[in-house]
C-alpha cells in the first residue's frame, strides 16, 4: 500500500518534470531565433552584429485615408487616387536577407476605393544600388539591415521601382521597410517621388513566416 503510494507520487513528479523540460525546449528554440535575428546588437552598433540571413513573407493589409494637401492645393496629380475616398490595399510581400544584406524585396497588392471603384494593381520591386559594395559595413548603406534590440525590429532603406497595372510608373523611389516584433511589416514610401499616390500614409501588413537560413 505504502509502496504503491510512493510509486504514484514518483509517477506524478516524472510527468511534471517532462512537461517542464518540454516547455523549456520549445521556448529556448524561439529564444534562439529571436536572439539570432533581433538581439545581436542595436541599430547604433551594426558592425558587431552576427550576420542575419532569413526569408520572410506575408500579406499587405491596409486602409489609406485622410490625405494631406500638396502644393497648397487639395488635389493629387494622379488619375488613380481620389482625395475624397478611402482605399483598401491587399496583397503579398517577400523579403530575402543574406548576411545583413537585402537580396530580394517585392510586393504585389491591389488598391481599391472602399466603394468598389478605382481598382488598380501595384508591384513594388527592390532595386539594388549600383556599385554599392556588399561589405561596406555602413548602417546608412541602402539595402543594409539594421536592428533595434529593444522592440525586436529589423529595418532597411532602399530604392524601388513601382509598377501600376504592369506598367513602370515611378523609378528609384526611396522606401523605408521595417519588420516589427516578427509580426508586422511597415513600408514608408516617399510621397513626393510618387506624387502623393499613397496619400502620405505608410503601408502595413502581416508576417506569415520568418525562416532562418543556416
Amino acid at each position: 500500500m505504502i509502496l504503491s503510494r510512493y510509486l504514484h507520487i514518483f509517477f506524478i513528479i516524472s510527468i511534471l518534470s517532462f512537461i517542464v523540460c518540454l516547455e523549456t525546449f520549445i521556448l529556448q528554440g524561439h529564444s534562439e531565433f529571436r536572439s539570432y535575428a533581433f538581439g545581436a546588437t542595436s541599430a547604433t552598433n551594426p558592425s558587431k552584429s552576427a550576420g542575419i540571413s532569413i526569408n520572410a513573407e506575408g500579406t499587405i493589409n491596409t486602409i489609406l485615408s485622410s490625405p494631406v494637401k500638396y502644393n497648397n492645393t487639395n488635389t493629387v496629380n494622379d488619375i488613380n487616387t481620389n482625395l475624397s475616398s478611402n482605399y483598401l490595399l491587399g496583397g503579398k510581400w517577400r523579403i530575402d536577407i543574406q548576411n545583413d544584406n537585402v537580396t530580394y524585396f517585392k510586393t504585389n497588392f491591389t488598391m481599391i476605393n472602399t466603394d468598389g471603384n478605382d481598382i488598380h494593381f501595384h508591384t513594388i520591386v527592390y532595386k539594388p544600388a549600383a556599385n554599392e559594395p556588399m561589405d561596406s559595413g555602413t548602417q546608412n548603406r541602402l539595402g543594409f539591415v539594421f536592428k533595434i534590440k529593444n522592440n525586436n525590429t529589423l529595418g532597411f532603406d532602399c530604392k524601388v521601382d513601382i509598377l501600376t497595372n504592369g506598367v513602370l510608373e515611378w523609378e528609384d523611389v526611396p522606401i523605408a521597410v521595417s519588420l516589427i516584433n516578427e509580426k508586422v511589416i511597415l513600408m514608408d514610401i516617399n510621397d513626393q517621388k510618387t506624387g502623393g499616390h499613397f496619400l502620405n500614409k505608410p503601408i502595413y501588413g502581416l508576417t506569415n513566416s520568418v525562416d532562418v537560413i543556416q
